[in-house]
Parts: structure tokens; sequence; C-alpha cells
């Protein structure tokens, strides 16, 4: 009787065992499990970062599709990040001659981010994981490749799931391996030239023009032309290099001309359709004032340094403040002008 009742004993042990690791698997449903992908992964992004939703590893395309459809219009409905649309990546993946089925690897998807000017893209997958799914997105710096978010959550096998999988979902005790279809081989072809000057002149944050501008120093001179050009080799910062030329003097019977060339380094921070800069750099001053009463020519040549700030606006119009100094007194520009941006 004893041997009997240990049986038992054990028995219900067993039980209670499997009861309680049963209660401890924490799941959602899919809708809110990208419901909180969005608001995680959201909370380690700066706003108006551009990414894109590239590829979803599920056992269905439906179900690629349907998670990285919802993703989008998550994301799209904070209003605080500019999502590329699944036509914009389309024509980019036709542009690359890739085919998106629902999943990519990261070297691809990397190749898509750049070329589209994505800052980050996300990829993931839907996985069986014991009675449940495991749902994971991770997002990554297209310039780097580094990882720097991951989001995972349970989701339950339910009816969205089942319809969304099709028989796959019916199968969740089952371990199995969805082998993917063999492509042919495409047919060799003359390499395509390198894109990378393409890239560069496509990055939001990347500014590249040439403009035109007058404006005027509200003393000498009254009237200032420049021509300037900008390079950007790094992300969010440029350099411009430009000419001043400047003319007509607020003093009386007086003939003034001078010309500042001079070179800029400032910090870029894009928006839709334009930025604003702040930066510093450094000119030289050629300048002459002809005083016509004491048939006098003064002449002046001297270094000077800048502190610039400004805004562009629809990439077309420019607007800049200028402070400028030769170490012994102060001067300043305000200036107006058209630009036009490379991209």
């Amino acid at each position: 009787m004893k041997r009997i009742g240990y049986a038992i004993a054990l028995v219900c042990m067993m039980m209670i065992g499997k009861g309680t690791a049963h209660a401890q698997i924490q799941a959602t449903s899919i809708g809110e499990a990208i419901r909180n992908a969005t608001v995680e992964l959201a909370a380690g992004m700066e706003r108006d970062t551009r990414i894109a939703v590239v590829s979803m590893e599920a056992g269905s395309a439906v179900m690629s599709n349907h998670l990285i459809d919802e993703l989008i219009v998550a994301f799209v409905n904070t209003e605080e990040f500019l999502v590329l649309n699944r036509a914009q990546l389309g024509l980019v993946a036709a542009e690359l001659d890739l085919h998106l089925d629902g999943w990519v690897d990261d070297a691809t998807a990397q190749s898509i981010g750049r070329f589209a000017g994505v800052q980050f893209i996300m990829t993931g997958a839907f996985e069986p994981f014991g009675e449940v799914y495991r749902f994971r997105v991770q997002v990554i710096e297209v310039e780097t490749a580094i990882i720097r978010h991951v989001f995972t959550a349970n989701v339950w096998n339910d009816g969205v799931v089942v319809s969304l999988l099709g028989a796959a979902a019916r199968r969740t005790y089952e371990p199995t391996v969805t082998a993917r279809p063999a492509r042919e081989p495409r047919p060799a072809r003359e390499p395509r030239p390198p894109r990378e000057p393409g890239d560069l002149l496509g990055d939001p944050a990347r500014f590249w023009s040439v403009g035109v501008s007058v404006g005027t120093a509200f003393a000498d001179p009254w009237v200032i032309g420049t021509v300037w050009a900008t390079l950007a080799p790094l992300r969010n910062s440029f350099i411009r290099v430009g000419v001043d030329l400047g003319f007509v003097s607020n003093i009386a019977d007086v003939e003034y001309h001078s010309i500042v060339p001079f070179v800029h380094y400032a910090f870029f921070l894009p928006f839709t359709m334009g930025g604003w800069h702040i930066g510093t750099g450094i000119g030289f001053i050629i300048e002459e004032h002809r005083f016509a009463h004491f048939a006098l020519t003064r002449r002046r040549r001297d270094f000077i340094a800048d502190f610039v700030t400004g805004f562009n606006v629809g990439n077309m119009l420019d607007i800049s403040y200028t402070l400028r100094s030769d170490f012994s007194a102060l001067r300043q520009k305000v200036s107006v002008g058209f630009t036009h941006r490379f991209q």
C-alpha cells in the first residue's frame, strides 16, 4: 500500500510541475506583439530617422508580408519617422536586381538600405517556439551593419496566426525545417559601375551643392556677392568653399571693392527638403578704398576668422549669417541666395 501511495504522490507532483511550467509561459497576440515592438524600438531611435522594414522570415509569404505591412503602418502612425513604403522598396530591389519574397539575408538587406538612403533597416523572424511562436525584430544601422536594438516576444498560436500561416500553424508541436526553394542561377552579366557617388549624393544627411547669394555687411561693403560649393564626405556635416566679392562704400565719394576667399566647416541637421547648419572657418580679405578728393588709396590684406549659421529651405533657398573678425574688430554679413543641391 505504501508503494501505491508513493506512486500516486509522484504522479501528482509531476502533473503539478507540468501545469506550473505551462503557467509560466508569457505570450500575447500577434497584433499586441507588433504594437509593443513599435513602442520599444521607436524609443531607441531619434525623431525623423529614415527607416525601412526590409524582411521578415516566417513559415509563409502571407505571414511575412503581413508582419512587414503592419510594422510599416505602426511606425508611420507614430508620426516620428520617415518610413520607406513597400512600393519604394520594390523599386530599389528591382534596381539592384533582387527579388523580395518576404525574407532576404542581412547583407542584402543592408545593400537595399544603403541604396535607398535610409539610416536603419529592420529584419526579423516568426518561428515556432514550443507551444507558441517567437517573434523577433532587429534594427540594423545601415552604415556600420551594427545591430542597435532587438525586440522579442512570444505569440499565441491563435486563429489569426493559423489563418496567416495556414497548415504550418497546426503543426506547432512538430519540429519542422522549411527548405527554401532553390533558385536558378542568374546568367553572368557585366558588373555594375560603382554606386558610391550616387549613395553619397542621395543621403539626406549629406549636403552637396553649389550656390550664389547677395547680401550686405551694413557697412563696408554694402553689397556682397557670394559664390560657393559644399562637399559632404561625412554625414551630418559639410565643407563650404567660396568667395565674397564686396562693392559700394558707405562713405561718400569713396570707391570700395574687396575679395574674400573662405573655407568653412559646418555641422548639418537635415529636415524635410532642407536643413540647418552651424560652423566656423577662415578666410583672407583683400580690400581697397579709393578716396577721390584726397587722391589716396588704402589697401588691406589680412586673415580673418568666421562664425557661420544658416538655413537651407526647400533645397533651393539659402539664408545665412556670418560674424567675421580680423582679431581687432568684428564685421557681419547677412545674405540670401539660390542653392542647387545635388541628389
